[in-house]
């Protein structure tokens, strides 16, 4: 059983057909590229909103469903057939049930490159709690985010990264990072001492494999969260080392947001 078929079968079984009824839908094409920073961030993400509000990033638009025609309706009704619509219906209702008190919780008002570099800060300083000092470590990024990769290589790190992204497969990013193909990633993670992980592997559903293979590696996983960023508990549960979750408006937005951290 998958990690998005445990979620979906936990909120069926506590929650009521009222709570997962369809509020909103916001299907926003997303393409952002701070300065340096390696690539354009070329995306599309879906915002559900049921008692809660949830999201996840895709890299394709929906299949094909008319959302006017499920706005009202129950969405374990629905026949949703693309993971990220999904996942993000899951994700604005698990955290009003399964609930998990953060370990930290950080908001900051700013531009977003300001927050950018405040957001990797915070994943750089929960790598160095899990690991200590990182010059000997080495570190796999598994969705590749060019800020996280250019703060570890300037802190002298040893890190590569993993992604399905043609146009950078095979790079060697800031000079020094090399960039493999996502069918690398599961070999890579034995060889890593701690694999940085963003959320949208819930929608690729990679990320039951990874974290297995990371439990049997002995590496350390901290899982990067604004897809899925109310699923906290379940990870948490699943013995993910950390949680980083980025709610909803994130940090490629000018104004306000927060950051909670929730550590095994």
């Amino acid at each position: 059983m998958t990690a998005i078929d445990e979620i979906k079968n936990r909120v069926y079984k506590t929650t009521q057909p009222d709570d997962r009824r369809i509020k909103g839908i916001w299907d926003v094409d997303c393409l952002y590229n701070p300065k340096d920073n390696g690539r354009v961030f070329n995306y599309n993400f879906i915002i559900s909103q049921t008692i809660g509000q949830g999201c996840a990033y895709s890299t394709k638009k929906n299949d094909g469903i008319d959302y006017i025609n499920i706005i009202g309706k129950d969405f374990l009704d629905v026949d949703i057939k693309d993971p990220a619509l999904l996942v993000s219906m899951l994700d604005s209702i698990y955290g009003c049930f399964y609930c998990l008190e953060p370990t930290k919780s950080e908001t900051i008002n700013a531009d977003s490159e300001t927050k950018m570099q405040w957001r990797t800060n915070i994943i750089y300083k929960e790598a160095v709690r899990l690991l200590g000092d990182l010059r000997d470590k080495k570190i796999l990024n598994v969705g590749v985010v060019g800020d996280i990769i250019k703060k570890f290589v300037h802190e002298d790190c040893e890190i590569t990264g993993t992604d399905f992204d043609k146009t950078i497969i095979g790079q060697k990013m800031f000079g020094r990072a090399e960039i493999y193909d996502g069918d690398k990633t599961l070999d890579l993670i034995s060889r890593n001492d701690l694999a940085i992980v963003t959320g949208m592997t819930i929608t690729t559903q990679t990320i039951d494999d990874i974290i297995r293979c990371c439990k049997e590696s002995n590496t350390k996983i901290i899982i990067y969260a604004e897809t899925g960023a109310n699923l906290s508990q379940y990870f948490i549960e699943l013995g993910v080392d950390s949680f980083i979750s980025e709610i909803f408006p994130f940090y490629i937005f000018n104004g306000v947001s927060t950051i909670n951290t929730y550590n095994k």
